[in-house]
């Protein structure tokens, strides 16, 4: 069995080190949104648009790694995923107007859609049914971490540096995420069992979930869940920082109370 091969926490911290990519992404940089507007000169609608690209390329992500991961295997997919993640963080770094971030961003939010896909499909390949709920949750109390240390690191560097290095770490942690995936992790799926890519089987097999109402009632109520949630966390450093005078630093405390609430809510 494949997970005699390898030692069963060592891929779930990995895994779930790999999956904090994504919250520490946003949460991180949330401190920073009123700093980066002022610097740039532009209203807090244009700064919130970068968070808004992020999502829009994360979301599109999720519809193309599925079927990329089941027809070249689950490693190249992630490993690519994630160096494009490091170079889009770069970019965001190097960034001279808003309009370069808000493009970065967007590419930001797509290579980032990768490692949700594929960790999930490489669980599943890994591990039993009976066992696959268990270890998904140890991953999922890992990457419950970052939303927490996320505006805590976020506000500090912005106390002690600015905010282009919140995108310098980004990219470190993602080049050494990829060191890891490359020694560490092996590939989970077997040439024999992967399906040739046919961008017209792909966009059926898409439009046939969208035609089931259960489906489709599904994603709708996730969707409106995390329209809400996105909207608190585009103006509410706005509000926060400019309105209430919160120090950047310890903007942490009101976005853990948030991040408390949802995972209660996830718990319910």
């Amino acid at each position: 069995m494949t997970t005699r091969q390898h030692s069963s926490f060592a891929i779930v911290f990995i895994l779930g080190l790999l999956a904090m990519l994504m919250p520490l992404s946003i949460d991180m940089y949330l401190p920073a949104l009123p700093v980066i507007s002022a610097q740039f000169g532009v209203p807090a609608g244009s700064t919130q648009m970068t968070l808004s690209t992020y999502i829009l390329g994360f979301a599109l992500g999720q519809l193309i790694y599925g079927p990329m991961a089941d027809s070249f295997g689950r490693k190249p997919v992630v490993l690519g995923g994630t160096l494009v993640f490091a170079a889009a963080a770069v970019a965001c770094a190097l960034a001279q107007t808003i309009d370069q971030l808000i493009v970065m961003r967007f590419f930001h939010g797509l290579a980032a859609a990768a490692a949700s896909v594929v960790i999930n499909a490489l669980m599943r390949d890994i591990y039993p049914k009976e066992e696959f709920s268990r270890m998904m949750s140890f991953v999922m109390l890992v990457t419950t971490i970052a939303p927490l240390m996320a505006p805590i690191v976020g506000g500090w560097v912005l106390v002690w540096l600015s905010w282009h290095y919140i995108f310098w770490i980004l990219a470190v942690a993602a080049i050494l995420a990829s060191a890891m995936i490359f020694f560490l992790i092996k590939e989970t799926l077997p040439p024999e069992r992967r399906q040739p890519f046919h961008i017209r089987t792909t966009i059926g097999n898409f439009a046939a979930l969208f035609r089931h109402k259960r489906v489709l009632s599904y994603m709708l109520a996730s969707g409106f869940s995390f329209a809400g949630m996105f909207s608190f966390l585009s103006a509410g450093p706005f509000v926060y920082i400019e309105i209430n005078h919160v120090a950047p630093e310890k903007l942490w405390l009101l976005l853990c109370a948030k991040h408390s609430f949802s995972v209660r809510d996830d718990h319910l």
